[in-house]
């Protein structure tokens, strides 16, 4: 992680201070989300569980619809409005997103009318709760989807500790709403009005935070500018205009960046869908324990290419080829350190990590295991965020296009696959549709950088990083199954890997996979400077 210690000396710190943040904030809120999921399998009974994950993936999706890119397009226009536009575009992005809202709750609402036709599998009992709680969600989705910028807003003006404290206050305040009555035996009914009082509270406490931060003296509207005088400014590096940003100028940058978003957040849910419609609610419960991704490894790649995005588009304007190319490869090879044996290592014990997360007593979650191996085996390719380095070279379009491509080659894998193979078939469809796509992805890298697709990546030192956590697991594997098959889940987890890890950073340094500024880097981001 040098490579992101060293950018503190070229970028703004406040942009190293916002990546820190947003890193530490994602890792506490996807810890929060995790608990949350674990605390409502191991409080309901299978059905209960399916019904209510399915009621918190309608919701989900539809926030996901209604956000479209107008909470990043916060990030882009905020350093280019001075303090008097900056309260006007505030309001009128919550505006926009009321709007969006609102037509998301109503989406759901009529959703409602196609669940007996959807869930043809289901028990008309759990359906009809369905469709008695989804109505209770669409006001959900109505006061939680205007909020959604907030934490941008916070970031943006620089204030990183606020940005960090509500993503965490708000996600315990969720988790506490949804657990707490489960765990006080008062049923899904209170669960989800207190999912209700929550959005309340969340909507109100938004409000009431941004416009104690935002000026108070501030005008909706100052001088007008367009969205190309914008750009041509910004060539010249001055960021500070009076200006307002119209509706028109901010659709047109958040909906293209909203919309390869939205694909890329919907595929993380078709294989759901798809288990959903052609398999029993049982199924769905075992599948949506195995599909899901270890919650660290998804914030690394994406925290580590908001940092280097800019240096990427630097070095590729200045027409740097070279450099461009050994920052990309220093950034992978950092990430894979992390990436990789961490994945081997979920890998190997994941039957004691559904054993002891989700399962209770006479509720198995046994058939889980092998999908959650192969699911999570996609992680072993996010060693970067391969989006950086396509909108470096302006190519946003190969960002949506592959997120289409993606979205096309799991549907067309999953329901063949479900149908004759169950929630196996499903999880290693989506590994392959995934593989599949990684590699027309690097081809497209390839053309930009003019290198043939195995050349895009540092293989060589990606292969040994593989190798060395893959053989550290096969013994340990080994180890767990043959001398520690009596050992309670929990001791055989925190045995096996305290002992992996010493052995996996032992050998790493004996062979140099891992530097001394390697360790220097670690224990800065472990201090949490950012948050003093």
């Amino acid at each position: 992680m040098d490579i992101v210690s060293s950018k503190a000396n070229i970028l703004p710190s406040s942009l190293t201070e916002k990546t820190g943040v947003v890193v530490f904030a994602r890792i506490i809120t996807t810890v929060i989300d995790l608990a949350l999921a674990i605390a409502v399998v191991r409080l309901l009974s299978k059905t209960d569980f399916a019904i209510m994950g399915y009621i918190l993936m309608i919701h989900e999706v539809a926030r996901n619809v209604a956000v479209l890119g107008f909470p990043d397009s916060v990030f882009y226009y905020f350093e280019r409005l001075t303090n008097a536009a900056r309260r006007g575009f505030v309001l009128q992005t919550i505006a926009i997103l009321l709007i969006s809202g609102t037509v998301a709750g109503l989406a759901i609402l009529g959703f409602n009318f196609f669940l007996p036709d959807l869930l043809s599998q289901w028990p008309e009992e759990s359906i009809r709760m369905l469709q008695h709680f989804l109505p209770f969600m669409a006001l959900v989705s109505v006061l939680e989807i205007p909020t959604w910028p907030t934490t941008n807003i916070l970031l943006a003006s620089d204030r990183q500790k606020e940005a960090a404290w509500y993503e965490m206050s708000t996600s315990i305040v969720a988790f506490c709403a949804l657990v707490l009555p489960l765990t006080l035996g008062y049923g899904l009914e209170l669960a989800i009005w207190s999912l209700v009082g929550y959005s309340v509270i969340r909507f109100i406490g938004s409000l009431v935070l941004l416009g104690i931060i935002l000026p108070k003296d501030a005008r909706l509207v100052d001088t007008q500018l367009d969205l190309t005088t914008t750009e041509k400014r910004e060539l010249q590096g001055d960021y500070w205009m009076e200006s307002q940003i119209s509706l028109t100028d901010q659709a047109k940058f958040a909906l293209p960046l909203g919309l390869s978003s939205l694909v890329g957040r919907f595929n993380k849910y078709i294989d759901k869908f798809i288990v959903s419609i052609f398999l029993v609610n049982t199924a769905y419960a075992e599948y949506s324990v195995a599909a899901n991704e270890v919650p660290l490894i998804r914030v690394i790649p994406l925290a580590v290419g908001s940092v280097l995005i800019s240096r990427y588009v630097q070095f590729n304007l200045q027409s740097k080829k070279d450099k461009l190319l050994a920052l990309w490869y220093r950034g992978i090879e950092k990430v894979s350190l992390l990436v990789i044996p961490m994945t081997i290592l979920f890998t190997i014990l994941a039957p004691e990590l559904i054993t002891f997360l989700f399962e209770t007593d006479g509720v198995s979650y046994a058939n889980a295991v092998l999908p959650f191996q192969l699911y999570n085996l996609i992680v072993l390719i996010r060693v970067t965020h391969y989006g950086s380095i396509l909108q470096a070279f302006g190519d946003t379009n190969g960002v949506f296009y592959f997120s289409l491509n993606l979205l096309a080659a799991n549907v067309l894998l999953s329901v063949p696959m479900t149908i004759y193979f169950g929630i196996v078939g499903t999880a290693l469809a989506t590994l392959i549709a995934n593989l599949y796509n990684w590699l027309l992805l690097l081809r497209r890298i390839g053309s930009h950088m003019k290198l043939p697709f195995w050349k895009v990546l540092p293989f060589p030192f990606y292969g040994k990083v593989l190798a060395l956590s893959v053989s550290i697991g096969a013994l340990m594997f080994m180890v767990k199954e043959y001398l520690l098959t009596n050992l309670a889940p929990l001791y055989s987890i925190l045995s096996i890997s305290l002992v992996y890890l010493v052995m996996y950073v032992v050998a790493s340094r004996l062979i140099g996979l891992i530097s001394q500024q390697d360790w220097k880097t670690l224990k800065h981001w472990a201090g949490l400077s950012f948050l003093r």
